[in-house]
């Protein structure tokens, strides 16, 4: 498949992580050229996007709290739009990755449906998670969506109709708005070969101390709690809490 890695060419924190992208490429074996992919920055989204009922503004359905960046979370939204319109132009399926992928082994020789998450996700929201085991292979996706869409492969037939759903559709970020209630079809291949790298983000914020967002996760993320093997097991980055830095796009 062309493989495309979305990049922020004036940040060197980017830069260095898309290098890093195709450097982990090699070692596995993953031969496809990764191409560049210049991402949208905050202020372009909305020339970018042809819709204007679009909310950035994340909001924690269980406790009202609001996290994100709306005009980053926006340009990523439009970065990915750009790219599934560039999977219709080609007409052939095509890899999406975010400038902080891994690969951490080959992407295996699968015939997916229409869309295939092979990304383990650098974040996670444990409060809103499905405690399903993961079954190894392709499968339909276990939670009700994408968490994050660091490493992706879709088809002309999934892009043809995630960019129609644009004009008609309420927009959010991207891993809530690509959900299975939509698009049942959506699937993920386990284990990932391709894993996020939490050492920065520019769609996240930190999170102050006595924030519900980060008490809730601090609480269900512990060694005490009944859903710990579920982390160790599937989501152990997520143990160490989310990115580590947030940088600027």
């Amino acid at each position: 498949m062309k493989t495309f890695v979305i990049t922020l060419s004036n940040n060197k924190d980017s830069v260095k992580s898309a290098n890093q992208t195709r450097t982990s490429a090699k070692k596995v074996g993953y031969t496809e050229p990764i191409h560049h992919f210049e991402a949208i920055l905050p202020h372009q989204w909305k020339s970018v996007l042809p819709n204007s009922k679009a909310n950035f503004s994340l909001m924690d359905p269980k406790t009202g709290a609001k996290f994100g960046r709306p005009d980053n979370l926006g340009a990523c939204f439009a970065s990915h739009y750009l790219l599934w319109k560039k999977c219709i132009e080609l007409n052939e399926p095509i890899l999406i990755l975010e400038h902080d992928a891994i690969f951490v082994d080959n992407i295996p020789d699968i015939e997916f449906d229409k869309c295939v998450n092979f990304g383990r996700p650098s974040h996670i929201r444990p409060f809103e998670m499905i405690y399903e085991d993961i079954p190894n292979g392709l499968n339909k996706i276990t939670q009700l969506n994408f968490f994050g869409h660091h490493a992706y492969a879709v088809k002309p037939e999934a892009a043809k109709q995630f960019v129609e759903d644009i004009q008609t559709r309420e927009l959010l970020a991207n891993d809530f708005w690509v959900n299975r209630d939509v698009y049942p079809w959506l699937e993920a291949y386990v284990p990932y070969p391709i894993v996020a790298d939490t050492d920065f983000s520019t769609t996240q914020v930190g999170l102050e101390n006595g924030n519900i967002l980060k008490e809730e996760y601090i609480k269900i993320t512990s060694p005490d709690s009944p859903h710990y093997p579920y982390f160790e097991k599937y989501y152990p980055q997520c143990l160490l809490g989310q990115s580590a830095r947030y940088i600027d796009a």
